[in-house]
C-alpha cells in the first residue's frame, strides 16, 4: 500500500493465523506497459494476417473465375478454331502439292536446258553414253575418236550458262569396232539456279 502524501510504499503485513489468511489477488501487471505493448502488436499482427488471408482468398476467387470465363470462351469458339484448323491442314496439303508441280517443272526445265547444252556443245566424233545425277553434279560418261576433242568438249561446257564447273575424272584408250578410241568421264556441276524464274533462262 502506498502512502498517497510521501509517496512512499507501505508494507502491509497479515497477523492472523494461515488457515484464516486471504491472499489477495495481484491484477497489478495487466497495466504493465510491456503487456499492454505486446497484446496491442498481437491483436495488430492477427488482423493483418487476417485481412491478407481474405484478400488472397478473394483475389484466388476472382482468377478462378477469369479462369472459368476464359475456358467457356474457348469452348464457345471451339467449332471455330477446328475449323481454322481444318482450313491450315488444307492450305499446308495444296502448298505441298503446289511446291511438287513447281519442282517438276523446274526439272523438266532443267534437264531439257542442260541436255540442249550438252548436246549443242559435243564436238564431232564425240557422243554421251550415260548421264548420272548427284545432287548439283552429273557424271557424264562419253567417248570419242579424237582425243583433243575431250578438251574442246570440256571448254565448251564451261561457256554455257547451265555449266559452273567441269573436271575430268578419268580417260582411257579402248578399240570400237577395230578403230582407236577414247572413253572418258567428266564432272559436271550445273548452275543450282538452272530453271528457276528468277534463274538463268
Amino acid at each position: 500500500m502506498a502512502d498517497s502524501q510521501n509517496g512512499y510504499q507501505l508494507m502491509e503485513i497479515n497477523l492472523l493465523p494461515s488457515e484464516f489468511r486471504q491472499n489477495k489477488l495481484n491484477l497489478s501487471w495487466i497495466l504493465d506497459s510491456r503487456v499492454m505493448w505486446s497484446t496491442f502488436a498481437l491483436i495488430l499482427v492477427a488482423l493483418v494476417l487476417s485481412l491478407l488471408y481474405y484478400h488472397v482468398i478473394e483475389t484466388t476467387n476472382e482468377l478462378q473465375k477469369a479462369v472459368a470465363q476464359t475456358k467457356q470462351a474457348i469452348e464457345r469458339e471451339r467449332p471455330l478454331l477446328d475449323k481454322i484448323a481444318e482450313l491450315e491442314k488444307k492450305q499446308k496439303v495444296i502448298k505441298e502439292k503446289s511446291d511438287a508441280l513447281r519442282s517438276i517443272q523446274v526439272s523438266r526445265k532443267r534437264w531439257v536446258l542442260m541436255f540442249e547444252d550438252f548436246s549443242t556443245t559435243l564436238p564431232p566424233g564425240t557422243w554421251i553414253s550415260g548421264i548420272i545425277q548427284e545432287g548439283d553434279v552429273m557424271n557424264l560418261s562419253c567417248a570419242t575418236w579424237h582425243f583433243p576433242e575431250v578438251a574442246l568438249y570440256m571448254l565448251k561446257l564451261e561457256q554455257t550458262q547451265s555449266v559452273t564447273e567441269v573436271s575430268l575424272t578419268n580417260i582411257n584408250a579402248v578399240k570400237i569396232n577395230n578403230e582407236d578410241a577414247y572413253n572418258f568421264s567428266l564432272r559436271v556441276r550445273f548452275n543450282p539456279n538452272l530453271g528457276l524464274e528468277t534463274g538463268v533462262r
